[in-house]
């Protein structure tokens, strides 16, 4: 070993070098005293500047030699500027902002039955960039609708929505009705209905009939002259009614019974009323399908809506309504339905099976499929099931081509009845598969999935009122 002196900043530092030793480890040294980082020292030796390889016995050291080092410490690491502030200690401003967290909607005096509609038909994007350019007039309801959501689209705190409230209340009297001196609770279907009234008249490209209208195939058949020629028509539909009897368990089979309708009507060849039975197939779907479980029925006795309060399942990521279709839609919406469901099964597949390699410490392995490979497989899916659309299809801007659905949002009715209890609206979050936002009025959180499940009915609870599916992409 060889004792040196190393000068830096006015001190002297005594250091013991081993001559085999690489100017790395010296300047290791010297960090370990001086707080110069290797980096950042210059040391002058025989020959030049000491570079990190060069041998120690290769610079012609002395015993008791001084050497000079030049260069400054590191400097201290800087507070932060903002303190960090932990998820569970924020107030609820302050995780919105974090989180970006939808804005709420005040109630402002039963006016959930509104919000919960509001916030489940801004997940359509296609309504807000129409309603930017509706050119709608000032006071009109359009108007308003797109000054809400643009003011909306700005914050990630409530929002009060007095304006369009008041709006509303002008255009359709009921949602103004009172009782001792309070605004009624209303009917959420109802209101959707009425706004959706207001923008199928006011947007231009008849935008609502291209993304939310579907159009029927009907037949009458009079049942006491079962030999007379059935009366075929068409009809257009906002949305499906859910029909709920004592033997319905699933969304698709109260969609069912809801094709099929008995009436009484006057029979000119029969000179009486007779009886009549309507059927209806679907000869064209929308992108967005508006689905209404008819859970409210008038009871004379209480004169109210009273609510049915059966559980009834529905799907949440694939509703196939195909087999309401009419023969020859359903020959064009299978082909590329199947091929859908197989991508869908193959990409699971792949993503499985990189989890297997990563488990099983396969070279560069990662556990996810490369970025790069999914772009190319989803261009290479686009192509294939562009190519297996029916053109007429293709051709029909605001369709559905493969009959598939994902659950996008729900409009709930928690109570007895549709003019009490409440209303709340749940949002898949787009940005976290598996999550979605929860609206209660104001109030916005996070919830997982198998909450979503729990929203079939069975109860007073949080049962689904108007589901609202988008067609798969």
């Amino acid at each position: 070993m060889l004792s040196v002196n190393v000068k830096h900043a006015g001190k002297k530092y005594a250091v013991e070098v081993d001559p085999e030793s690489t100017g790395e480890v010296f300047k290791n040294q010297l960090f370990s005293l001086t707080g110069v980082p290797p980096e950042r020292q210059k040391i002058l030796v025989k020959g030049g500047q000491l570079k990190d390889d060069t041998l120690m016995n290769s610079v012609g050291l002395k015993e008791g030699q001084t050497l000079m080092l030049l260069g400054s410490a590191a400097a201290p690491p800087k507070a932060p500027e903002k303190q960090a502030v932990f998820l569970e200690d924020m107030t609820d401003a302050q995780k919105a902002e974090t989180l970006q967290t939808p804005p709420g909607l005040v109630n402002l005096g039963n006016t959930c039955y509104l919000n919960s509609s509001l916030q489940a038909m801004r997940t359509i994007p296609e309504l807000q960039e129409s309603l930017k350019t509706s050119g709608a007039a000032p006071g009109s309801l359009t108007n308003g609708l797109n000054h809400l959501y643009t003011q909306m689209s700005k914050t990630t705190q409530p929002f009060q929505p007095y304006a369009f409230v008041i709006q509303l209340r002008e255009h359709f009297p009921q949602f103004a009705e009172q009782t001792q001196g309070m605004y009624k609770q209303q009917d959420a279907e109802e209101a959707w209905s009425s706004i959706f009234s207001v923008l199928s008249r006011d947007l231009k490209d008849d935008h609502v009939a291209k993304y939310l209208g579907g159009r029927y195939e009907t037949k009458l058949v009079c049942d006491e002259a079962p030999d007379r020629s059935p009366v075929m028509g068409t009809e257009d539909f906002a949305k499906l009614h859910c029909h709920i009897s004592i033997s319905t368990n699933y969304l698709v089979d109260g969609l069912q019974a809801g094709l099929t309708e008995t009436l009484e009507k006057n029979d000119e060849e029969l000179g009486r009323n007779a009886s009549f039975t309507k059927t209806r197939r679907i000869t064209r779907l929308p992108k967005y399908l508006t689905v209404q479980y008819v859970r409210f029925f008038w009871r004379r006795d209480t004169q109210k809506k009273s609510k049915i309060l059966r559980k009834v399942i529905f799907p949440i990521n694939e509703l196939d309504v195909t087999p309401l279709c009419s023969d020859e839609l359903k020959a064009k919406l299978i082909p590329v339905r199947d091929r859908v469901r197989e991508i869908g099964k193959e990409k699971e597949d792949a993503r499985r099976a990189a989890k297997r390699a990563k488990m099983n410490e396969e070279v560069g392995a990662t556990g996810e499929v490369p970025a790069d490979e999914i772009q190319q497989k989803d261009k290479e899916y686009a192509e294939e099931i562009e190519q297996l659309t029916d053109s007429e299809l293709k051709n029909d801007v605001g369709a559905n081509t493969s009959g598939l659905y994902n659950l996008q949002a729900i409009v709930t009715h928690q109570g007895a009845s549709a003019d009490s209890g409440h209303y709340q609206a749940f949002v898949r979050n787009e940005k976290e598969p598996g999550k979605w936002w929860k609206f209660n009025d104001d109030k916005v959180t996070e919830v997982d999935e198998a909450k979503i499940e729990t929203l079939a009915g069975g109860g007073e609870s949080d049962s689904a009122l108007i589901l609202l599916y988008k067609s798969f992409e």
